[in-house]
């Protein structure tokens, strides 16, 4: 996304990218992990490496950094969570031997002969080995040319292990042409949640990479899975960053308006627990509280975290791991061995814990106790609880906890129940959560308000998740905000319906649909129908082709409830809001022409866009009586 040279670069955590990027907003949190990941990509041995953090940490961010020192080697990255054209083995398998295809070829190497044919994949219809690499490795344009995908996908399933030896031998050779050992970076391993019908399907394929040089960017919880990586794998933690370097990364995205917020560095450097994604979240909403809401410091704190940990956090009911809450509070670590543990409850909850950053691991442990991991409850959940004991305050701390007892509100807007002695009550956790995202609804003045910046701005790219309960005026609203959008510049909008539900294809749906993505047009995703836990997770693991778009979906909402679960990934991108039901309290027909006649004086090469939304939402407005 274009970023501004002397000015504020918000956005919610997206890794950086570009050269630009890199120069204005990059902060050498982890020195001595970048040290050792450039050491492994200099050193030409065939053996993998583990890179594990939790979502948010930094991993994709240190990845792009270390190899761009390595723009001369022969590296092979395969995004098996953005990539593939479905998530099956037949899938996963496609895409890497067509990742590993194209780098042969590129380095002119023989590959012919390798087991696998082109008349092998009818479907797939290639006259060239070129032909066949650029299929395999780019998203369909179109249901038809996806379904002949599919068909190859079943194809390569059901040859799984020869395509893998034929990878092999195409890695061998490549080897043998460079006089190197090819380097594979496998992104997006950290997006498979432990035990989903996803992680097992692209299970071998993994143990075939683990015997190559392969660097795997997963999650904390992966450093465990010792049965598939291998005994004895090299791994490198990226764990919490400290508060120096997270109120650098907080001045560097203010530019020289870092002064007139940096009173507010500690607090929200405290409540991001040494997340990167989480700190940026919150300086993003906190900004946001303290210019256009016009909130005082201690207010727009506590909303900010409200805001955050709503969007961020999601616990299911029944789910939650109470007990190993209660020891990290006490102990300060996670004991490594609960991930294996044989009790499935225990090792479900571990995980659940970490995958989902309701606990936030710090370091690697201590040499003289190995199986202590270092970890802390998120703050965005800790602070909502009144624990018996802690230590003493802040007086920036206890003025934020004044103004939220004040407002009725906890620092996370959980209000979480206790008893008598601050204890925290588990067993109405849920209730507590769900009650209070309840109240949470907006008119479409104050929608417009929250997602205006993004929306607006040819500097940011913003991914909003608009709820509501009943659907007649959805297609309004979206004229609404389009049209208002076009009072600031030429915003086009390209609408998608994705219908989930069984014999459907909703998320190809998106990937033909973003075939050629435009970072300047607003896309306007509805979904609809009874999406599958499967189509779910798909979804969730294609979080990042979204990351530099903007984006509007809409989500009826008791569907958004079942939702939330099945996305921890998807929800780092977006923010939600709700809508209520009276949502044209405060907009004028009056208003409404006025903008319009505003976009009717711009440059021609403007567009009518803006014209044609507004006039809808005028004569609906008319209809309706004016003003309601």
């Amino acid at each position: 996304m274009k970023r501004r040279e002397y000015g504020i670069n918000l956005d919610d955590g997206v890794a950086l990218s570009t050269e630009e990027e890199f120069h204005l907003l990059y902060v050498p949190c982890n020195p001595d992990e970048t040290d050792r990941l450039q050491a492994w990509f200099a050193d030409d041995t065939q053996e993998s490496l583990l890179l594990g953090g939790q979502i948010g940490s930094g991993k994709t961010t240190l990845i792009k950094e270390v190899s761009r020192s390595f723009i001369g080697a022969h590296i092979i990255t395969v995004c098996f969570d953005t990539d593939p054209i479905e998530p099956t083995e037949g899938g996963y398998s496609m895409l890497l031997f067509g990742r590993i295809l194209k780098a042969c070829l590129e380095a002119k190497v023989k590959v012919d002969g390798s087991g696998i044919a082109l008349s092998d994949f009818p479907s797939i219809g290639a006259d060239s080995w070129h032909t066949f690499a650029d299929k395999t490795t780019s998203w369909p344009s179109s249901l038809q040319e996806a379904e002949l995908l599919q068909d190859a996908c079943a194809v390569m399933g059901n040859k799984a292990e020869m395509v893998r030896k034929a990878c092999a031998q195409l890695l061998d050779r490549l080897r043998d042409v460079t006089s190197r050992e090819p380097i594979i970076i496998a992104e997006g391993i950290d997006k498979f949640n432990l035990g989903t019908p996803e992680y097992f399907s692209l299970k071998d394929t993994l143990i075939f990479l683990a015997e190559r040089k392969t660097l795997f960017e997963v999650n904390a919880v992966h450093l465990f899975q010792e049965q598939v990586f291998g005994q004895g794998t090299r791994k490198l933690f990226v764990g919490g960053i400290g508060e120096d370097m997270l109120v650098q990364i907080l001045r560097k995205r203010l530019g020289s308006y870092a002064p007139v917020y940096q009173d507010a560095f500690s607090l929200i450097v405290n409540y991001s627990g040494g997340n990167a994604r989480q700190a940026l979240r919150l300086l993003n909403a906190y900004y946001f509280r303290r210019t256009q809401r016009k909130n005082d410091a201690a207010a727009a704190i506590v909303l900010a975290c409200h805001q955050v940990g709503k969007d961020l956090l999601n616990i299911s009911y029944g789910n939650f791991p109470t007990d190993i809450f209660t020891v990290v509070k006490r102990d300060k670590y996670i004991e490594g061995s609960l991930f294996r543990s044989p009790d499935r409850k225990t090792s479900e909850g571990a995980n659940d814990a970490v995958y989902h950053n309701w606990l936030f691991m710090q370091d690697e442990p201590d040499p003289a106790t190995p199986t202590q991991w270092p970890a802390i409850i998120n703050p965005l959940i800790d602070e909502a609880i009144e624990w018996k004991t802690g230590a003493p305050r802040t007086p920036e701390e206890e003025s934020v906890r004044k103004w939220a007892r004040d407002h009725d509100i906890s620092p996370v807007g959980l209000n979480f129940p206790v008893d008598d002695n601050g204890a925290p009550v588990w067993n109405k956790f849920w209730e507590e959560i769900e009650s209070s995202s309840e109240k949470e609804t907006l008119n479409i003045i104050e929608v417009l308000e929250e997602i205006g910046a993004g929306l607006f701005g040819v500097e940011r790219q913003d991914r909003i998740i608009i709820t509501y309960r009943e659907r007649g005026n959805l297609e309004v609203v979206r004229d609404f905000l389009v049209g208002e959008a076009n009072t600031y510049s030429f915003f086009p909008c390209a609408e998608i319906k994705l219908e989930g539900g069984e014999n459907q294809e909703p998320v190809i749906e998106l990937l033909t649909r973003l075939a050629d993505p435009d970072p300047n047009r607003i896309y306007s995703v509805e979904l609809t129908g009874k999406w599958t836990e499967a189509q779910l997770r798909n979804l969730d693991h294609r979080r990042d082709i979204l990351g530099n778009l903007q984006m509007l979906w809409w989500i009826q909402q008791d569907d958004l409830k079942r939702y939330l679960r099945f996305w921890p990934q998807l929800r780092q991108f977006f923010r939600i809001y709700r809508l209520e039901d009276e949502l044209w309290r405060g907009i004028t027909m009056e208003e409404i022409q006025a903008d319009i006649d505003f976009i009717q004086d711009m440059p021609k090469d403007s567009g009518p866009e803006g014209i044609r939304r507004l006039h809808n939402v005028l004569v609906y407005l008319k209809e309706a009586g004016g003003e309601s």
